[in-house]
């Protein structure tokens, strides 16, 4: 979805990343942590008021993550009967989102990012962008692939020609095993996740206490049907009492007790008085709750690749770390960075992956270009166009092209032309910034490679193509320009850089700047 956002099948005027701005823990969270406001945030701050008025509607309704939990519920070998409370049993743990949520805000004030971990529309983000997109390219795939000996039978070449892509990605581990678990535990409970862990549903309950539009019931018989069809457990013991906090206004209540059950603004006949309803946690468990949260985020801080320390202290950096164009500075952007995949899904190249330690434990699944699966197009700004968190900043195309993100390391022990001695072009032929020449060396017989580094971009296009299966060319973070705000271009100017992209027909040259004969290949291609 965002990558045909960014390919213009959206209008202009909606946002491809407005499903993520729409979460209200990032939008309460997230400018904590990174000590600034953050305006493409506030629709969450919305869905956040919403809630005072008509309940966690959000939650009922627009989130993906209980929508999928629902169709995974549906699609189950066994239907889970006898999921919903049990007439006659208390509401355990729904207290325990509140502490995920206190853990949350806890790491947020030391200014450590957590909500990637936990926050409902990233994390589903990147399921569905990571996991289930790729799936259906293999499905389409695998099915090409039975259906191409039909097609050749029947000549049709429509399909014995079509060709299907899959895009794969690193740490789909974790997706795999957290999901997986979540789905076992839909036979425990309905929406498990929104019931016990989800801190966005908190947070939206701590609105919705009492909200305006709300469940109302008259004249109740006690059948115990609204309670046992309640995913939420939400409908305490008397059946007339309800949780609205934990209510999602599913309206499945009133489904089965028509005229008797309601949702509406004015008021109706008041029951017994309410029970109450154990959903809050004590304030001694959201202390301790705190405390591991902030003794998490104090762990993260103390390691040699804390972003909390002076450069120049022990600071542990490496150069595979390559961001995409136009991240923030590291500390910045990885307080930032919500690990959505969105950029990732965006990527036209595959080239952006996430990491799962390289950046440390602080930056743990956060976007970094891996060159031998793809490099950085020149032609692309599509990543810093659907983050919804400015971790990456949205440039136009002639920025884009400035935001260096690296340079291009050569290593002479495996270059084909320097260790072997054979004519090999291709580095340079990929290059689009011209920033890799070929010079002859006295005693070679053939004309070696040399970095420009003032002209290189870093985008690892040399990397991706080199013909060496440890490649002798790498893309390493050196030089990256790395801008919270500011032009890239009076950046690079500044910096002298030269990052200018060299025409096609530039590269088809000869060392010594002889044009190729019509219809020859470049030296080295006829090997």
């Amino acid at each position: 979805m965002m990558r045909a956002a960014t390919n213009g099948s959206m209008p202009d005027w909606l946002p491809p990343d407005l499903y993520l701005r729409l979460d209200p823990l990032v939008a309460f969270a997230l400018p904590l942590a990174a000590r600034e406001c953050i305006p493409p945030l506030l629709p969450g701050l919305g869905m956040a008021l919403c809630a005072v008025l008509i309940g966690r509607v959000f939650c009922g309704y627009l989130c993906p993550f209980g929508i999928t939990l629902d169709l995974a519920r549906f699609l189950g070998a066994r239907r889970t009967r006898g999921c919903a409370q049990h007439p006659h049993e208390p509401r355990p743990w729904h207290w325990g989102k509140y502490l995920v949520l206190a853990a949350v805000f806890a790491a947020a004030a030391l200014g450590v990012n957590a909500v990637f971990a936990v926050s409902p529309i990233p994390l589903i983000t990147r399921f569905y962008g990571a996991f289930m997109f790729p799936l259906v390219q293999l499905a389409g795939k695998q099915g090409l692939d039975v259906l191409r000996p039909v097609a050749d039978t029947l000549n049709l070449q429509v399909l014995a020609y079509a060709q299907v892509s899959v895009r794969r990605f690193e740490a789909i581990f974790f997706l795999f095993v957290f999901f997986g678990a979540l789905f076992t535990l839909e036979c425990i409970r309905p929406r498990f996740w929104c019931r016990y862990l989800c801190p966005a549903g908190a947070l939206l309950g701590l609105f919705a206490f009492r909200p305006l539009w709300r469940r109302r019931v008259r004249e109740c018989i006690r059948c115990g049907q609204c309670q046992r069809h309640c995913p939420m457990g939400a409908i305490d013991m008397e059946a007339s009492n309800t949780a609205h906090r934990e209510c999602i206004a599913c309206r499945r209540c009133e489904a089965v007790c028509a005229g008797v059950t309601r949702f509406s603004v004015s008021p109706a006949p008041q029951p017994a008085p309410p029970q109450k309803l154990p959903d809050l946690p004590g304030r001694r468990q959201v202390l301790q709750a705190g405390l591991a949260g902030a003794g998490c985020a104090a762990g993260s801080m103390l390691g040699l690749d804390s972003l909390q320390q002076p450069a120049a202290v022990g600071l542990i950096r490496r150069p595979e770390l390559i961001r995409p164009p136009g991240a923030v500075p590291e500390e910045d952007f990885v307080r930032l960075c919500l690990r959505c995949g969105a950029c990732m899904q965006a990527c036209p190249s595959n080239g952006l992956q996430a990491t799962y330690f390289l950046a440390g434990l602080a930056g743990v699944f956060s976007p970094v270009l891996v060159p031998r699966r793809g490099p950085c197009e020149a032609s692309c700004n599509a990543c810093g166009q659907v983050c919804p968190s400015r971790a990456l900043r949205r440039l136009p195309l002639e920025e884009k092209q400035r935001a260096k993100i690296g340079v291009a390391v050569l290593l002479r022990e495996s270059c084909l032309a320097w260790e072997q001695d054979r004519r090999c072009v291709v580095c340079q032929e990929v290059c689009p910034y011209g920033a890799i020449s070929l010079r002859p060396q006295p005693g070679r017989q053939v004309p070696v490679p040399f970095v420009k580094a003032d002209r290189c971009f870093g985008c690892g296009a040399c990397e991706c193509h080199c013909p060496v299966a440890s490649p002798a060319i790498v893309a390493a973070a050196t030089g990256a320009l790395r801008l919270g705000k500011g032009s890239y271009i009076e950046a690079a100017r500044e910096a002298r850089l030269t990052l200018e992209l060299e025409p096609k027909e530039a590269r088809d040259m000869l060392p010594g700047g002889e044009e190729l004969p019509a219809g020859a290949l470049p030296p080295g291609f006829s090997e």
